[in-house]
Protein backbone atom coordinates (compact mmCIF):
# COMPACT_ATOMS: atom_id res chain seq x y z
CA UNK A 1 0.00 0.00 0.00
CA UNK A 2 1.66 3.74 -0.64
CA UNK A 3 0.43 7.23 -0.31
CA UNK A 4 0.98 8.47 -4.13
CA UNK A 5 -1.39 9.53 -5.61
CA UNK A 6 -0.53 9.96 -9.73
CA UNK A 7 -2.68 12.12 -11.55
CA UNK A 8 -5.52 9.68 -12.39
CA UNK A 9 -8.91 9.60 -11.67
CA UNK A 10 -8.61 7.01 -9.51
CA UNK A 11 -5.32 8.30 -8.05
CA UNK A 12 -7.94 11.74 -7.32
CA UNK A 13 -10.70 9.74 -5.82
CA UNK A 14 -8.45 8.32 -3.48
CA UNK A 15 -6.49 11.74 -2.90
CA UNK A 16 -9.82 13.57 -2.18
CA UNK A 17 -11.14 10.54 -0.05
CA UNK A 18 -8.09 10.67 2.12
CA UNK A 19 -8.58 14.51 2.97
CA UNK A 20 -12.78 14.20 3.27
CA UNK A 21 -12.15 11.56 5.89
CA UNK A 22 -11.05 11.59 9.51
CA UNK A 23 -10.59 7.84 9.51
CA UNK A 24 -7.54 5.66 7.75
CA UNK A 25 -7.78 5.27 4.31
CA UNK A 26 -5.44 3.16 2.28
CA UNK A 27 -5.49 1.82 -1.27
CA UNK A 28 -3.42 -0.09 -3.76
CA UNK A 29 -0.25 1.50 -6.11
CA UNK A 30 -1.45 -0.72 -8.30
CA UNK A 31 -3.71 1.12 -11.11
CA UNK A 32 -4.96 -1.89 -12.71
CA UNK A 33 -6.07 -3.01 -9.54
CA UNK A 34 -8.08 -0.31 -8.30
CA UNK A 35 -8.89 -1.25 -4.25
CA UNK A 36 -9.27 1.14 -1.77
CA UNK A 37 -9.74 0.31 2.05
CA UNK A 38 -11.77 2.83 4.82
CA UNK A 39 -12.21 2.57 8.71
CA UNK A 40 -14.32 5.12 9.65
CA UNK A 41 -14.03 6.85 12.54
CA UNK A 42 -17.58 8.90 11.98
CA UNK A 43 -20.33 8.30 10.12
CA UNK A 44 -20.12 11.48 8.19
CA UNK A 45 -16.89 9.23 6.65
CA UNK A 46 -19.45 7.01 5.12
CA UNK A 47 -21.56 9.85 3.44
CA UNK A 48 -18.02 11.70 2.38
CA UNK A 49 -17.18 8.54 0.54
CA UNK A 50 -20.70 7.27 -0.83
CA UNK A 51 -20.64 11.26 -2.94
CA UNK A 52 -17.45 10.76 -4.36
CA UNK A 53 -18.02 7.16 -5.38
CA UNK A 54 -21.10 8.12 -7.10
CA UNK A 55 -18.71 10.65 -8.84
CA UNK A 56 -16.02 8.79 -9.83
CA UNK A 57 -17.83 5.55 -10.85
CA UNK A 58 -16.34 3.63 -8.10
CA UNK A 59 -18.26 0.87 -5.70
CA UNK A 60 -18.73 1.43 -2.46
CA UNK A 61 -18.70 -2.20 -0.84
CA UNK A 62 -19.28 -3.15 3.15
CA UNK A 63 -16.00 -5.07 3.83
CA UNK A 64 -16.47 -8.76 4.55
CA UNK A 65 -20.06 -8.70 3.02
CA UNK A 66 -21.00 -10.66 -0.25
CA UNK A 67 -21.06 -7.89 -2.27
CA UNK A 68 -18.48 -7.62 -4.93
CA UNK A 69 -18.24 -4.67 -7.63
CA UNK A 70 -18.69 -4.99 -11.76
CA UNK A 71 -15.97 -6.47 -14.12
CA UNK A 72 -13.24 -3.78 -14.18
CA UNK A 73 -15.33 -1.68 -11.41
CA UNK A 74 -12.85 0.20 -9.34
CA UNK A 75 -13.48 -0.61 -5.21
CA UNK A 76 -13.63 0.90 -1.82
CA UNK A 77 -13.92 -1.29 0.90
CA UNK A 78 -16.02 0.30 4.13
CA UNK A 79 -14.87 -1.27 7.40
CA UNK A 80 -18.89 -1.15 9.66
CA UNK A 81 -17.28 -1.17 13.00
CA UNK A 82 -17.88 1.61 14.64
CA UNK A 83 -16.15 3.00 17.87
CA UNK A 84 -18.90 5.95 17.83
CA UNK A 85 -21.81 2.96 17.38
CA UNK A 86 -24.52 3.09 20.03
CA UNK A 87 -27.49 0.77 21.36
CA UNK A 88 -30.32 1.95 23.60
CA UNK A 89 -33.86 0.86 25.04
CA UNK A 90 -35.89 3.64 23.24
CA UNK A 91 -39.41 1.34 24.72
CA UNK A 92 -39.18 -0.48 27.61
CA UNK A 93 -43.01 -1.75 27.68
CA UNK A 94 -42.55 -3.27 23.85
CA UNK A 95 -38.54 -3.97 24.43
CA UNK A 96 -37.91 -1.85 21.35
CA UNK A 97 -34.06 -1.48 20.82
CA UNK A 98 -31.98 1.38 18.87
CA UNK A 99 -28.80 -0.15 17.56
CA UNK A 100 -25.98 1.84 15.04
CA UNK A 101 -24.92 -0.93 12.56
CA UNK A 102 -21.54 -1.13 13.83
CA UNK A 103 -22.53 -2.47 16.98
CA UNK A 104 -21.31 -5.86 17.38
CA UNK A 105 -23.47 -8.89 18.18
CA UNK A 106 -21.62 -9.68 21.23
CA UNK A 107 -23.07 -6.25 22.55
CA UNK A 108 -26.52 -6.72 21.68
CA UNK A 109 -26.15 -10.56 23.28
CA UNK A 110 -24.39 -9.15 26.59
CA UNK A 111 -27.75 -5.92 26.69
CA UNK A 112 -30.50 -8.81 25.92
CA UNK A 113 -31.54 -6.76 22.81
CA UNK A 114 -33.57 -8.98 20.66
CA UNK A 115 -32.72 -12.83 19.07
CA UNK A 116 -29.27 -11.81 20.41
CA UNK A 117 -29.87 -12.67 23.82
CA UNK A 118 -29.87 -16.53 22.98
CA UNK A 119 -27.04 -16.19 20.51
CA UNK A 120 -24.53 -18.99 20.95
CA UNK A 121 -22.56 -18.98 17.99
CA UNK A 122 -18.89 -17.53 18.64
CA UNK A 123 -17.81 -16.59 15.19
CA UNK A 124 -21.28 -14.50 14.83
CA UNK A 125 -20.86 -12.61 18.10
CA UNK A 126 -17.86 -11.09 16.46
CA UNK A 127 -20.07 -9.86 13.41
CA UNK A 128 -21.37 -5.81 13.87
CA UNK A 129 -25.15 -5.50 13.16
CA UNK A 130 -24.26 -4.20 9.44
CA UNK A 131 -23.04 -7.98 8.51
CA UNK A 132 -25.66 -9.26 10.10
CA UNK A 133 -28.10 -7.21 8.74
CA UNK A 134 -26.85 -8.25 5.19
CA UNK A 135 -26.07 -11.88 5.69
CA UNK A 136 -27.80 -14.21 4.14
CA UNK A 137 -26.91 -16.49 7.01
CA UNK A 138 -29.66 -17.08 9.54
CA UNK A 139 -30.61 -19.85 12.20
CA UNK A 140 -33.07 -22.74 11.03
CA UNK A 141 -35.48 -21.59 13.11
CA UNK A 142 -35.65 -17.82 11.49
CA UNK A 143 -35.58 -19.37 7.86
CA UNK A 144 -38.31 -18.25 5.91
CA UNK A 145 -39.63 -16.35 8.36
CA UNK A 146 -38.57 -12.44 8.71
CA UNK A 147 -40.96 -11.47 11.22
CA UNK A 148 -38.80 -13.53 13.87
CA UNK A 149 -35.36 -11.73 13.05
CA UNK A 150 -37.50 -9.18 15.25
CA UNK A 151 -36.34 -6.26 12.70
CA UNK A 152 -38.62 -2.91 13.50
CA UNK A 153 -37.33 -0.79 11.21
CA UNK A 154 -33.90 0.44 9.35
CA UNK A 155 -32.24 3.38 8.38
CA UNK A 156 -30.66 3.01 5.06
CA UNK A 157 -28.21 5.23 2.93
CA UNK A 158 -29.52 4.24 -0.66
CA UNK A 159 -27.52 4.45 -4.01
CA UNK A 160 -28.65 8.11 -4.89
CA UNK A 161 -27.68 9.84 -1.48
CA UNK A 162 -31.83 9.43 0.01
CA UNK A 163 -31.12 8.96 3.56
CA UNK A 164 -34.71 6.62 4.22
CA UNK A 165 -36.31 4.81 7.72
CA UNK A 166 -37.92 1.38 6.32
CA UNK A 167 -40.42 -0.01 8.48
CA UNK A 168 -44.23 -0.75 8.67
CA UNK A 169 -45.79 -0.32 5.42
CA UNK A 170 -49.90 0.43 5.09
CA UNK A 171 -52.38 0.58 7.87
CA UNK A 172 -49.65 -0.26 10.66
CA UNK A 173 -47.07 2.46 9.55
CA UNK A 174 -46.60 4.93 12.31
CA UNK A 175 -45.10 7.42 10.11
CA UNK A 176 -44.66 8.07 5.85
CA UNK A 177 -41.71 7.66 3.63
CA UNK A 178 -40.00 10.93 3.87
CA UNK A 179 -38.15 10.82 0.60
CA UNK A 180 -40.25 11.16 -3.17
CA UNK A 181 -37.42 9.41 -4.58
CA UNK A 182 -38.74 6.23 -2.54
CA UNK A 183 -42.30 6.64 -2.41
CA UNK A 184 -41.83 6.09 -6.54
CA UNK A 185 -40.28 2.74 -6.16
CA UNK A 186 -42.60 1.50 -3.47
CA UNK A 187 -45.12 0.97 -6.46
CA UNK A 188 -42.47 -0.30 -8.90
CA UNK A 189 -41.55 -3.02 -6.01
CA UNK A 190 -45.44 -4.10 -5.34
CA UNK A 191 -45.65 -4.46 -9.00
CA UNK A 192 -42.68 -7.11 -9.22
CA UNK A 193 -43.80 -8.74 -6.29
CA UNK A 194 -47.26 -9.34 -8.30
CA UNK A 195 -45.21 -10.54 -11.09
CA UNK A 196 -45.59 -13.64 -12.69
CA UNK A 197 -41.79 -14.44 -11.26
CA UNK A 198 -42.42 -13.32 -7.82
CA UNK A 199 -45.47 -15.47 -7.86
CA UNK A 200 -43.68 -18.98 -9.06
CA UNK A 201 -40.65 -18.56 -7.00
CA UNK A 202 -42.91 -18.01 -3.72
CA UNK A 203 -44.18 -21.65 -4.58
CA UNK A 204 -41.36 -23.37 -4.41
CA UNK A 205 -40.44 -24.40 -0.48
CA UNK A 206 -37.51 -21.60 0.52
CA UNK A 207 -37.81 -18.55 -1.04
CA UNK A 208 -34.62 -18.76 -3.97
CA UNK A 209 -33.78 -14.91 -4.12
CA UNK A 210 -31.21 -13.40 -2.23
CA UNK A 211 -33.64 -10.24 -2.27
CA UNK A 212 -36.50 -10.53 0.17
CA UNK A 213 -39.32 -9.06 -2.07
CA UNK A 214 -41.47 -12.07 -0.74
CA UNK A 215 -41.96 -9.06 2.15
CA UNK A 216 -44.31 -7.92 0.36
CA UNK A 217 -46.67 -10.91 -0.41
CA UNK A 218 -49.38 -12.40 1.33
CA UNK A 219 -47.89 -15.00 3.92
CA UNK A 220 -46.50 -11.81 5.99
CA UNK A 221 -50.06 -9.67 6.66
CA UNK A 222 -51.40 -7.12 4.39
CA UNK A 223 -49.05 -4.30 6.27
CA UNK A 224 -45.27 -5.88 5.42
CA UNK A 225 -42.31 -4.67 6.61
CA UNK A 226 -40.43 -2.65 3.81
CA UNK A 227 -37.20 -3.07 6.48
CA UNK A 228 -37.23 -6.44 5.70
CA UNK A 229 -37.09 -5.97 2.17
CA UNK A 230 -33.09 -6.04 2.83
CA UNK A 231 -32.19 -8.52 5.21
CA UNK A 232 -29.69 -10.76 3.37
CA UNK A 233 -29.06 -8.33 0.65
CA UNK A 234 -25.00 -9.02 1.22
CA UNK A 235 -24.46 -5.43 1.05
CA UNK A 236 -25.52 -4.83 -2.47
CA UNK A 237 -28.68 -2.52 -1.98
CA UNK A 238 -27.84 0.00 0.56
CA UNK A 239 -25.97 1.03 3.17
CA UNK A 240 -27.27 -0.22 6.99
CA UNK A 241 -26.78 3.13 9.34
CA UNK A 242 -29.73 2.02 12.19
CA UNK A 243 -31.68 -1.02 13.16
CA UNK A 244 -34.82 -0.82 15.60
CA UNK A 245 -35.09 -4.44 16.94
CA UNK A 246 -37.42 -5.90 18.85
CA UNK A 247 -38.33 -9.24 20.42
CA UNK A 248 -39.02 -12.00 17.64
CA UNK A 249 -42.48 -12.14 16.72
CA UNK A 250 -44.27 -15.54 16.33
CA UNK A 251 -46.18 -15.43 13.12
CA UNK A 252 -49.78 -15.66 13.20
CA UNK A 253 -50.11 -16.72 10.15
CA UNK A 254 -51.35 -20.44 9.27
CA UNK A 255 -48.29 -21.94 7.50
CA UNK A 256 -50.72 -24.33 5.28
CA UNK A 257 -52.24 -20.84 4.05
CA UNK A 258 -48.89 -19.80 2.51
CA UNK A 259 -48.87 -20.10 -1.00
CA UNK A 260 -45.35 -21.44 -0.14
CA UNK A 261 -46.98 -24.92 1.15
CA UNK A 262 -49.14 -25.53 -2.24
CA UNK A 263 -45.31 -25.62 -3.74
CA UNK A 264 -44.70 -26.44 -7.28
CA UNK A 265 -42.73 -29.30 -6.22
CA UNK A 266 -41.23 -30.51 -9.65
CA UNK A 267 -40.04 -27.42 -10.82
CA UNK A 268 -36.35 -27.85 -12.25
CA UNK A 269 -33.61 -26.09 -10.93
CA UNK A 270 -32.50 -24.28 -13.68
CA UNK A 271 -36.21 -23.11 -14.20
CA UNK A 272 -36.47 -21.64 -10.81
CA UNK A 273 -32.58 -20.09 -10.86
CA UNK A 274 -33.24 -17.82 -14.04
CA UNK A 275 -36.59 -16.48 -12.74
CA UNK A 276 -35.08 -16.03 -9.33
CA UNK A 277 -32.15 -13.86 -10.87
CA UNK A 278 -35.05 -11.85 -13.04
CA UNK A 279 -36.39 -10.95 -10.14
CA UNK A 280 -32.79 -9.98 -8.67
CA UNK A 281 -31.85 -8.22 -11.74
CA UNK A 282 -35.22 -6.00 -11.49
CA UNK A 283 -35.41 -5.57 -7.71
CA UNK A 284 -31.65 -4.35 -8.31
CA UNK A 285 -32.68 -2.05 -11.36
CA UNK A 286 -35.16 -0.11 -8.81
CA UNK A 287 -32.86 0.64 -6.01
CA UNK A 288 -29.15 1.04 -7.34
CA UNK A 289 -29.69 0.92 -11.41
CA UNK A 290 -25.84 2.01 -11.50
CA UNK A 291 -24.35 -0.40 -9.23
CA UNK A 292 -23.17 1.95 -6.48
CA UNK A 293 -23.34 -0.80 -4.20
CA UNK A 294 -21.67 -3.47 -6.70
CA UNK A 295 -23.72 -6.45 -7.40
CA UNK A 296 -23.86 -10.44 -6.25
CA UNK A 297 -21.95 -12.08 -7.68
CA UNK A 298 -23.14 -15.89 -8.65
CA UNK A 299 -19.66 -17.06 -8.67
CA UNK A 300 -17.09 -16.37 -6.12
CA UNK A 301 -15.00 -13.25 -7.50
CA UNK A 302 -12.79 -10.43 -6.08
CA UNK A 303 -11.84 -11.03 -2.46
CA UNK A 304 -10.76 -7.98 -0.06
CA UNK A 305 -7.94 -7.81 2.07
CA UNK A 306 -8.59 -8.15 5.68
CA UNK A 307 -8.75 -5.12 7.91
CA UNK A 308 -6.19 -5.39 10.82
Amino acid sequence: MGRRTPATPWGQFCARLSRSCSGPVRWDQESQIRQAWLEPEREMDVLHAHVLCREFGVSLLLWDAEARPKPDQAVLWVDSRANWAQVSLINPERQIWRADAGVRLSTLRAQGVGIFAEMTDALMSSWTLAQWFASAQTSPELAGDLAKTGIVQAQLLLADGTIEQFGPFGASASKPLKSLAVQKMIPTLFELAQSEDAAYCAQIGAWPCRYRLDAMMSQFGDSPNLAWLFKGHGGSLAWLQTLWLQPPVVSQIDPMLSPRATGEQGAGVEEIFQKARRLERSFKQTLDPTGVFGEIPEVKGLESAQFT
